[in-house]
């Protein structure tokens, strides 16, 4: 049976049903109403026959006071036979009354005259009685006439009251039968109703039972989406490493032949790989933003953040994109606009990122324009109008409902000429309803789009102030003394490329190797940022960010740097209170753009030498020079550096890791493993030995096999000893 068609056939089985009960209900009426009647005609007959014998009754009473009067010659027996006359009419016309009938009718007739006559009789017997005396009243009495009269009268009474009988009869059987049928309908009511009771409980039960197996199935369904989406994360997790390392090797190189002496058209070449390969990795980054939305794993983290920071932050991204396409880029603010905000930043720098780079890119001459402005205010909460405003090629009022959904562009040649997923809208409409804000468009085509969005937030506080720092810290280094960041890493190579990364633009840094030194650098100085590695001895970054949230009530940007590459890394850290999260190995360019965003200031130039002399590796070996030669920008004296600290520490990491094996500790393996992966990472290890040390990594009690443990042990000792030796024969 059809799901559809269930629902026809249980409305058709209850008419049926219904019909059933009302010619049930009617039948068992009728015979009741039949039962009334036959009990009204019952108690009819019995109120005939009492008539009958009152009739009766009195006329016998009257003859025998007519009698014993004329005997006894006494009047006083006569007293009230007008009276007991008067009743005998009263019974007789009350007789006529009640069985008067076509059967009836000649009876009655007769009586009615034999009991006048009877009437009359007896008055003439006492009118013979005053006027001529007791003889004369007797013989009167004696001719019999009185006699035959009265037997007359009971012979027709008798007559009446056997017709009554059965009468009396008929309708006792129509009681009785009444009776029958009403009790047997009744019965199949009963039946009926408890019959209807049973199958509406049996219906009623298994669709109980149904619901409870759909609810089952949506239990596993759900746990089963679960599984789905879990499966789902890890796959886009490697995949987005798959395919981010090659690509950051593709435009690693080319960033690497940038720096080169070439000529025209290489140059050209070069500048269509790094274009080409940005785009691709824009592609990627858009495809894994929508992914997290839907999957309902982006979250709103709100923080206090300077509003004008943020604006000056995107301003400064944008300027040079602008300046090579000769727009007039501008950003604007009421002065009624509230500049300490309390909200998610992030998203806020995401939604601003993704539309103006649209209106940069679909802008070929004018200017781009970001205004904001106030709504409303009521007490601490607001809501505000970003406005980003472009001169370029517009929408067409056709496709503007569209442009929000995905993979979807205003013009199929808007892809060919400008590039593009058709995603980036799609993630800042998302993005905006996360906030529980709107975003609408205006557009006239060629002459321009402007895309407003209102965001609601609340004022925030400044950040607290620590306290005024007494003296310059001995460990800062740098010249740009107005960015000052403070850097928590225990790696003694991580520690080297911070150094590179940050002294390259002029930045005031301080290094500490524990969370527990963090937290007293931050208690005694003034920091604009902090740069927090996640695993680290003693106190490690989840705590250290608790604290700082917690106890020290800090709003310091804090960035989280980890080489674990689990799908909800970055979302753990961002809902425990980081601002952001950068993955280890770390990108040069990621970095500073961070910096910049989260400071509001802007970096200074890139110092870093290029001396040309780069270190180059063979083909065929373990170590790979890629990342390392990204970094330094051609400064052979840093890869040196770098090479000679691997020497140096890789000894140290298996000596911890094969202590740890050996003792069972399994906090001490999984921090150990964690360790080396960033080690390794530096000199291209990844592809090489990752696969052992993941196991390790995520090792638990249940899974942990020391034999087994010791050979992967034995395994990552021989490629780091292979890897060492090579690193020695590049130095030399």
């Amino acid at each position: 049976m059809q799901p559809k068609k269930i629902k026809y056939y249980l409305l058709g089985l209850f008419l049926i049903g219904m019909a059933l009960f009302i010619v049930l209900h009617v039948n068992s009426a009728k015979n009741i109403r039949q039962l009334i009647s036959g009990n009204e005609q019952l108690l009819q007959e019995l109120n005939v026959k009492n008539e009958i014998q009152k009739l009766q009754t009195s006329m016998a009473r009257t003859d025998s006071k007519v009698r014993g009067t004329v005997i006894a010659q006494d009047s006083l027996h006569i007293t009230g036979i007008e009276a007991d006359i008067a009743v005998i009419k009263a019974d007789l016309k009350e007789i006529n009354k009640i069985v008067r009938n076509d059967s009836t009718e000649k009876l009655l007739t007769q009586l009615n005259y034999l009991v006048d006559e009877k009437n009359s009789f007896n008055v003439q017997v006492l009118d013979t009685f005053y006027t001529q005396g007791k003889w004369a009243a007797e013989k009167l009495i004696n001719n019999q006439k009185g006699k035959r009269l009265g037997e007359a009268i009971t012979g027709i009474l008798h007559q009446l009251d056997s017709t009554r009988q059965s009468e009396v009869n008929r309708t006792t059987h129509l009681i009785d039968t009444s009776g029958q049928k009403a009790l047997s309908w009744g019965a199949i009511l009963v039946f009926f109703a408890c019959l209807t009771s049973l199958l509406a409980f049996l219906y009623i039960t298994s669709r109980i039972h149904r619901q409870e197996q759909l609810i089952d199935e949506l239990d596993e369904s759900r746990e089963q989406e679960r599984k789905l989406t879990v499966v789902k994360d890890q796959f886009l997790a490697n995949m987005s490493h798959e395919i981010r390392t090659p690509m950051n090797s593709v435009l690693g190189f080319a960033h690497l032949l940038k720096n080169q002496p070439l000529n025209s058209k290489s140059r050209e070449y070069v500048t269509a790989i790094d274009s080409a390969g940005q785009n691709l990795l824009e592609i990627i980054n858009d495809i894994l933003d929508i992914s997290k939305i839907e999957s309902g794993m982006m979250r709103i983290e709100p923080s206090s953040f300077s509003l004008r920071g943020v604006l000056h932050a995107v301003y400064m991204l944008f300027q040079p994109k602008a300046d090579e396409k000769h727009l007039s880029l501008q950003v604007t603010t009421d002065e009624q606009v509230p500049d300490i905000l309390y909200g998610d930043v992030t998203r806020l720098t995401q939604v601003l990122v993704n539309l103006t780079s649209n209106a940069i890119k679909f802008t070929d001459e004018g200017l781009v324009s970001i205004h904001v402005g106030k709504i409303w205010q009521d007490g601490n909460a607001v809501r505000l109008l970003f406005t980003i405003k472009d001169t370029g090629i517009g929408i067409d009022p056709a496709k503007q409902g569209s442009i929000f959904d995905r993979f979807n562009q205003a013009e199929a040649a808007t892809t060919r000429k400008y590039g593009g997923t058709g995603l980036g809208l799609t993630i800042v409409k998302q993005l905006v309803e996360l906030q529980n804000g709107f975003i609408a468009v205006e557009s006239i085509p060629g002459e321009g789009t402007a895309f407003k969005v209102e965001l609601p937030y609340t004022l925030g506080e400044p950040a607290a102030d620590p306290g005024t720092v007494e003296e310059q810290p001995v460990l800062l280094n740098g010249l740009q003394q107005d960015i000052r960041i403070l850097v928590a890493e225990d790696n003694k190579m991580n520690q080297q490329l911070l150094r590179h990364l940050l002294s390259n633009r002029q930045l005031s840094y301080r290094i500490v190797t524990n969370g527990e030194e963090a937290l007293l650098a931050l208690q005694k100085h003034n920091y604009d940022l902090l740069l927090l590695d996640i695993q680290m001895p003693n106190v490690d970054g989840y705590t250290v960010i608790q604290r700082l949230r917690q106890e020290q009530h800090s709003n310091i940007p804090v960035i989280a740097m980890t080489a674990h590459a689990m799908a909800g890394e970055k979302d753990k850290c961002l809902q425990l209170g980081m601002n952001e999260y950068i993955p280890k190995p770390i990108r040069a360019e990621e970095l500073y753009q961070l910096i910049e965003v989260y400071t509001g200031k802007t970096l200074g130039p890139d110092i870093s030498g290029n001396d040309n002399g780069a270190i180059l590796s063979d083909n065929g070996q373990l170590i790979s020079m890629q990342y390392l030669q990204e970094l330094s920008n051609g400064n052979s004296q840093f890869e040196q550096t770098m090479l000679q600290q691997f020497i140096a520490q890789i000894p140290e990491d298996l000596g911890q890791l094969k202590t740890a094996i050996e003792t069972g500790d399994l906090p001490a393996i999984r921090a150990a493993a964690h360790h080396l992966k960033t080690t390794v990472s530096f000199i291209g290890l990844e592809a090489h030995v990752y696969p052992f040390l993941e196991p390790l990594e995520h090792v638990t009690e249940e899974n942990f096999a020391p034999i087994e443990a010791m050979e992967s042990f034995a395994t990552l000792r021989q490629l780091a000893m292979q890897a060492v030796q090579e690193a020695m024969n590049l130095l030399l």
